[in-house]
């Protein structure tokens, strides 16, 4: 029996099945590989918004240890950590490539390692040797997404005298309509 995953690459939001399995082999004879019709499950403004959310564990989250590790692309990522320290994973990708790693003991017994300890640096790793001579590709804002400078302390639209500015994705029409009073010239 062949399962096939797939993936929705957020350059894009196109739809693509995973190639993990290129031959099967079975009792010496080859066994097709099916791969069903693409479908789109999400629209490709959602899927970005989790993608540009997702970006910030890796620039100032709790996987932004990989910076320090010397990885560079634009890339994505959620840390993990299950009760009592068991199992360490981290999951994280670029616009090319998905990796997870899980760390953790086949007994269950407690790894005593959170997901950015013991996982992060092999995902790190791993990458930076997958990706190497390959240019940062960045995760393109589909259709429907706009930009707006927020100040980091009110969560408002920022004026020139904010000192924190970050620049978040919406949704258009979504955006805040306040501006950011704390800060003035």
């Amino acid at each position: 029996e062949v399962a096939t995953a797939y993936t929705i690459f957020p350059n894009g939001g196109e739809l693509r099945p995973l190639r993990a399995l290129s031959r099967i082999v079975n009792g010496g004879s080859d066994v097709p590989v099916v791969s069903p019709p693409v479908k789109r499950i999400t629209r490709r403004d959602a899927t970005f918004l989790v993608t540009n959310m997702m970006r910030s564990v890796l620039i100032e989250g709790t996987g932004a240890t990989s910076r320090n590790y010397g990885f560079t692309l634009d890339a994505a990522g959620k840390t993990g950590t299950t009760n009592d320290l068991r199992d360490a994973w981290f999951v994280g990708f670029t616009p090319e490539l998905l990796t997870a790693v899980w760390v953790g003991f086949d007994d269950n017994q407690p790894l005593g390692l959170s997901g950015a300890i013991a996982a992060l640096p092999i995902w790190t790793r791993f990458m930076m040797g997958a990706l190497a001579g390959r240019p940062s590709t960045s995760f393109a804002a589909p259709a429907g997404i706009t930009f707006v400078d927020i100040d980091r302390d009110t969560g408002k639209i920022a004026q020139p005298a904010c000192p924190r500015v970050f620049a978040e994705a919406f949704l258009i029409g979504t955006e805040p309509a306040e501006i950011c009073t704390l800060h003035k010239f």
